[in-house]
């Protein structure tokens, strides 16, 4: 079984409050946060997590992202380009990690039924985080629940934040990686004093499609993980690679 390594291209960074990822606590506390793709080593195919964006796409939606690195520039690291990926594990349908899917053109994009069903018929709560000119014309493998890629990579149902968020399992020289189908940064997997008092093991972000579902789904990534890459944590910014 092949053993993976993770790279992570941080394209963009900016301030938020602290309580976007972490409900009900941390509010008034700005923290750095970043908006990745990851890049996986280690198959024969050329695959990656999330497509990027773009901090202009932030700032339209009234943030104050700056960007870090194009999606070009962040692959060509790897001796790669956009139109070489073959796959495109997608986390979930929300705008930051959908937005450059038309990079990709020869790329097949994995998504589960049930997240893409609801991007197209989001009720009007959810119906700003996807924009349907960047997921419309894609080249989609629709998957329900739980699936293996190939040895030693595979995708599980973490639901919650979104409808069919999934989660990214890889096994790595490190232990295994999980990239949450969630956005998170490392301080919602921590359990404060607070938590404590009202009996939470984790929390979890402030925007959730079913509270008690991405409740259960932060856990179950917390549980089963030995390194957990947030989607929107900066630490990885400078991180060349993991496993």
């Amino acid at each position: 079984m092949a053993n993976y390594t993770v790279h992570p291209i941080a394209v963009c960074q900016g301030p938020r409050d602290g309580s976007h990822f972490t409900y009900r606590a941390n509010f008034g506390i700005t923290i750095n946060t970043a908006c990745y793709a990851w890049y996986i080593k280690g198959s024969s195919q050329k695959i990656l997590v999330d497509t990027g964006a773009t901090a202009a796409m932030f700032r339209e939606r009234g943030a104050t992202e700056e960007d870090l690195i194009s999606m070009e520039s962040g692959l060509a690291k790897f001796g790669v380009s956009p139109e070489e990926i073959d796959l495109v594990l997608l986390t979930h349908l929300h705008c930051d990690h959908i937005e450059l899917a038309h990079l990709y053109r020869k790329a097949k994009f994995i998504v589960q039924k049930k997240e893409l069903d609801y991007a197209y018929h989001p009720h009007p709560v959810d119906a700003d985080f996807y924009i349907r000119s960047f997921f419309e014309g894609i080249n989609y493998d629709i998957i329900n629940g739980d699936q293996q890629i190939e040895p030693g990579l595979s995708v599980f149902l973490t639901p919650g934040h979104s409808p069919g968020g999934q989660s990214i399992e890889i096994k790595t020289s490190s232990g295994q990686v999980i990239i949450p189908g969630f956005c998170c940064t490392t301080n919602t997997f921590e359990q404060t004093e607070a938590m404590k008092q009202r009996g939470w093991e984790v929390t979890i972000p402030l925007i959730h499609h079913d509270a008690r579902e991405i409740y259960d789904s932060v856990l179950k990534v917390k549980k089963r993980a030995d390194i957990i890459l947030s989607l929107h944590g900066p630490e990885y910014i400078s991180v060349e690679g993991i496993g």
